[in-house]
């Protein structure tokens, strides 16, 4: 592309990085949002929790272009005759208006749908600013615990003040012009901040920002955490060590480290509450007291869904500076690539669900400790009051039950990771990337059906909507059997798969799909006379070890061979 001034060029850059991530950030909030609110209107908080996490962890393709270490991501700038000002001032602006419009369309589009309250232009505003002040602390330091610390501080102190002015002022059109301003300070002065820092990191004074190595910083020193030697007896041991020794430990340890430190916030919750409370004799019984005691709850779903995104580059790709690639090592040794899609994925899965075990029984533990306040204020339930009675729900079902759903949880995390896998090798190896706008036209058909359903209640607007809905669900059944008899075909013509590695495949889809036939029983739904599109939707997950196991090699093969 032609490029007639340098501050085109940049912008031209940044869209470019950041181009895919946009669309599933938009994706995700829309997406997202109505499938909780298809559940149940009740989920309504949920749903916007959802517009949120994307926003909460910056941009993440920017932060990949550094290696995820702190500081200024787009270095290679430094050299171009441009001052520091423009050079930070329009990735900011544009990141900023970016995150602004994302938040305001998924937020629109929620309300419409739904009739829930969102907060649409103020919390976009303070989203914006959130954005501003986190890119200030990624660019501004070089030291991965003041990032950490930083963002913590900026999440839970900004996050608790954002959520109290946005209830404190439910309709928008009263929401006071004083919060544009300070929203507009804010962003002055994170302005101000970054340009002197990155200032130093171009003119040398600061450590500038270097591709991460395997050796350094946090990931380094969980990788040389645990010692212990590289057996030689077998190629296939050697692999197992390497793809734990680079990624599945790091993602245990980070995982156990989380379990460990729910328990103990649980137990002086109490006391942080009290303390931070006016009067210290209350004794936090539900409103006075909140934050701490909130903290477990809210964050033991956060730390599952961090496991599944540090455990999700399975392949090892990397990105440097918008480019993606595999590790020379692991595309020339001499494996098939079933078998090392097969290694990685499983060592990957093994790691990820021990880290998931870990802290479901931490958070399970932590419930006593917190009581049934916190529960009633968040969800209305007392949770800490139910737990007999659920491990007596458990402790009911017969071993058959209790081992289907052990079968169900375990696969469910193999497909998770694979499907990050394989969406991530796809990505890599070719440039038109259709999943976010698929994903975005179902966003909107479903926003549609809500809408309808809404609007126009009566039968001939809700039959109309019924066959819409059944045409989605046949398309997308349809897409996944041709995906795997069409991967399935390729791979076996093209000796990726073999015919050991497909028999297996179909003989763990076969054990998923009983046991998720088992689940479903437990769950009181009943095929028989159920409709086909009913019985098709409710089968489909049975069909999802199948296709991934398929997809997993053959995406393998797509960046290591061509």
């Amino acid at each position: 592309m032609k490029m007639r001034s340098p501050s085109a060029a940049m912008l031209w850059e940044v869209w470019r990085v950041t181009r895919v991530e946009a669309a599933w950030k938009l994706a995700f909030g829309i997406v997202g949002g109505l499938a909780v609110l298809a559940l149940s209107a009740t989920f309504a908080p949920a749903a916007r929790i959802l517009l949120y996490l994307p926003h909460i962890v910056g941009w993440l393709s920017l932060a990949a272009l550094n290696g995820g270490k702190p500081g200024f991501p787009l270095y290679l700038q430094y050299t171009r005759p441009v001052r520091t000002a423009v050079m930070v001032g329009l990735p900011t602006a544009y990141l900023t208006a970016v995150t602004f419009a994302i938040y305001l369309v998924s937020a629109f589009l929620l309300r419409e749908a739904s009739g829930y309250p969102f907060s649409v232009l103020p919390a976009a505003a303070w989203i914006a600013a959130l954005t501003v002040v986190l890119g200030t602390i990624g660019s501004s330091t070089r030291s991965v615990v003041v990032l950490m610390l930083g963002w913590l501080v900026t999440l839970f102190a900004g996050g608790g003040f954002i959520g109290a002015r946005l209830d404190s002022f439910p309709k928008d059109v009263n929401y006071p012009l004083t919060d544009y301003a300070l929203i507009a300070l804010i962003g002055l002065v994170c302005f101000g901040v970054t340009v002197a820092n990155v200032a130093r990191q171009r003119c040398g004074d600061m450590q500038t920002a270097l591709p991460s190595t395997p050796s350094g910083g946090l990931w380094g020193w969980l990788i040389n955490l645990l010692r212990f030697p590289c057996p030689t007896s077998s190629a296939t041991r050697a692999q197992v060590w390497l793809d734990l020794k680079s990624s599945g430990l790091p993602v245990l340890t980070i995982g156990v480290a989380l379990a460990i430190v729910f328990p103990l916030v649980s137990a002086v919750s109490g006391r942080i509450d009290a303390a931070l409370n006016a009067d210290p004799r209350v004794s936090c019984p539900i409103k006075e007291c909140f934050w701490a005691r909130a903290t477990p709850p809210l964050f033991a779903p956060l730390s599952v869904f961090a496991m599944f995104f540090l455990g999700g580059n399975a392949f090892g790709i990397r990105r440097r500076q918008g480019r993606a690639y595999m590790r020379a090592f692991e595309v020339t040794h001499a494996h098939g690539t079933a078998q090392l899609a097969a290694l990685k994925i499983l060592v990957r899965s093994v790691c990820v669900l021990a880290a998931i075990i870990a802290i479901g029984v931490s958070a399970w533990i932590s419930v006593p400790l917190l009581g049934d306040a916190v529960f009633i204020q968040m969800w209305n339930v007392p949770l800490s009051s139910r737990l007999p009675a659920i491990n007596g729900a458990i402790a009911a079902l017969t071993w058959y039950e209790q081992l289907s759903l052990v079968v169900v949880a375990a696969v469910g995390v193999v497909i998770c990771v694979a499907a990050v896998a394989v969406f991530g090798a796809l990505r890599t190896r070719y440039s038109r990337r259709i999943v976010p706008p698929l994903l975005l036209l179902y966003g909107l058909v479903l926003l549609w059906l809500a809408v309808g359903v809404r609007v126009a209640p009566d039968a001939a607007s809700q039959f109309h909507l019924d066959v819409v809905y059944g045409a989605m669900c046949w398309i997308a059944a349809a897409a996944m059997v041709f995906t795997t008899v069409y991967v399935c075909r390729s791979g076996l013509a093209e000796h990726v798969l073999t015919i050991h590695y497909a028999s297996g495949a179909v003989a763990i889809s076969a054990a998923f799909g009983a046991a998720w036939l088992t689940v479903l029983n437990m769950a009181g739904a009943r095929l028989a006379g159920t409709s086909a599109m009913d019985v098709v939707w409710m089968l489909s997950p049975a069909l999802l070890p199948l296709t991934f196991s398929m997809l997993a090699p053959w995406s393998l093969s797509r960046i290591r061979h061509t």
